[in-house]
């Protein structure tokens, strides 16, 4: 259950019982001009409410963390960011409230892949705390995504406003695309964008990377079905090896 629809009584009832915690976690930033800037905390929370429903007594959501690192998008329009140090700060804190309440272990679902040095350096040092955070951004998706996709990758590794992240969008919130906006975007990445940090805005001008024209809701329930799979499997097995 979510934990911020709770009056007090039905949260001091939900609390003890919940043996983990989901928290949502996306970015505000562009996604072309097809997307809107909350798409990653769109997806995030629209895939924490599967999460939720399928997990019962066991999980309870926080709301989502809307504000992350996006320094890579930082100077297109509508891009915040706080970074890293103060994201994996509040990561942690959020987690170390939840023990309060006896609840050890945190879930983040993250939809941004800025996310994940914040995500990596919270955990580690909850893990001295005897506090886990665990970390899922589209888990075991990556074979569904070979399979079904029919365009271009734009750059390897990356997944922004294409027609996987469009997808996705189609199956969760189809009410906030509008792909008669859609188009093909293909930014020349410099050589050795790889071995150093360049802002895109040193490079393009238009924050989508591929093609979301071939996105589809079939494809994107595909996608989150394999990854709701994979999550729901590691969450639940963890769960069991629990003390």
């Amino acid at each position: 259950m979510k934990l911020h629809d709770l009056n007090e009584q039905q949260a001091k009832a939900a609390l003890p019982r919940a043996r983990i915690a989901l928290l949502p976690l996306g970015a505000v930033e562009p996604h072309g001009d097809h997307l809107p800037l909350d798409t990653d905390n769109l997806l995030a929370e629209r895939f924490c409410e599967r999460l939720n429903a399928a997990l019962g007594e066991d999980a309870i959501t926080l709301p989502v963390v809307a504000y992350s690192q996006v320094w890579s998008l930082r100077g297109h329009a509508g891009a915040i960011d706080i970074g890293n140090g103060l994201l994996a700060e509040l990561l942690a804190s959020l987690a170390r409230n939840m023990a309060a309440y006896g609840i050890t272990t945190t879930a983040v679902i993250n939809a941004h892949y800025g996310n994940f040095d914040a995500i990596k350096a919270a955990a580690r040092q909850l893990r001295e705390e005897g506090i886990t955070l665990l970390s899922y951004s589209w888990a075991g998706m990556d074979s569904c995504v070979a399979a079904l996709r029919q365009s271009a990758v734009a750059y390897p590794g990356y997944m922004h406003a294409d027609e996987i992240e469009t997808s996705l969008m189609l199956a969760l919130a189809p009410d906030k695309v509008d792909m008669s906006k859609a188009r093909e975007h293909y930014p020349a990445f410099p050589d050795d964008f790889r071995y150093r940090p360049v802002p895109w805005t040193a490079f393009s001008d238009y924050s989508v990377l591929g093609d979301p024209r071939l996105a589809s809701a079939e494809k994107g329930e595909a996608f989150v079905t394999k990854a709701l799979t994979t999550t729901l499997d590691s969450i639940r097995r963890i769960i069991r090896e629990a003390p």
